[in-house]
Parts: structure tokens; C-alpha cells; sequence
């Protein structure tokens, strides 16, 4: 742990609240696989209940947490975040997952992603 008042730590802390955030929002998203069925990682695309995506997400501290204290000091000082975050994980409606999979569709039809072979996620419609 650095000293309080650490000046590389206060730099980062903007920052880290972004993407502490945006993990917050990703797995509140989980909570509704009705809403939002799809989940996708860099380069596959899974259903969000699916256990590949429910095994890599742990539980967030709260705010005054001396493990979160650790975590931005680890952020701010290796540029690591805390194994757990969901910040590698897009959690997506049906019309978001049908964009992500077109952004991974070359121009004649070439896919640039998977489909996970353990949930079997069905295309979605429009992509």
C-alpha cells in the first residue's frame, strides 16, 4: 500500500471510478437475462446466463473498502485491475448484440467472433 495522499494514486482515481462503474453497470445487467440475453467478451459471444460468464465475475467492495483502497492502488500504480471486475464484459439487449456481431462481420461475410460452445447462443436477428 503507498502513503495517503499518494499523488500517482489521486491521478488515477478518476479513472478507476469510470471503470468501477462501468463493471457495476455490466453485472447489474446480469441480473436481468431477460432483458439483456447476450454477453460478449472480446471475441465471443456467449448468452448471459451462460457459467463461462457467471465464473468470471466476483463480488465488487463497497466504496470504503480497504480492498478497494488496494485496487486502485494496484490500478494506479501497475495498471491492473482486480481479477473479478466485469470490465472485459459487454452484457447486451438483443439490438446491441446484433451491432456487435456486425462489427465483427467482414464485408463479405467473414466472422471475426465465435459463438460459445458451452451456452449455444442463437445469432441474433438483424446482424
Amino acid at each position: 500500500m503507498c502513503a495517503p495522499g499518494c499523488r500517482v494514486c489521486a491521478e488515477a482515481r478518476e479513472e478507476f471510478t469510470a471503470l468501477r462503474a462501468a463493471s457495476l453497470l455490466q453485472r447489474r445487467r446480469l441480473d436481468e437475462p431477460d432483458r439483456y440475453p447476450y454477453a460478449a467478451g472480446k471475441h465471443t459471444l456467449h448468452r448471459s446466463a451462460c457459467r463461462q460468464i457467471k465464473q468470471g465475475i466476483g463480488g465488487l467492495e463497497g466504496d470504503d473498502s480497504p480492498r478497494l483502497h488496494g485496487a486502485l492502488t494496484r490500478f494506479a500504480h501497475d495498471g491492473t485491475l482486480t481479477s473479478g471486475w466485469a470490465t472485459h464484459l459487454r452484457v447486451m439487449e438483443p439490438a446491441e448484440a446484433a451491432g456487435w456481431v456486425k462489427e465483427r462481420t467482414g464485408p463479405r461475410g467473414g466472422t471475426h467472433y465465435r459463438l460459445c460452445g458451452i451456452c449455444g447462443p442463437v445469432q441474433p436477428e438483424n446482424a
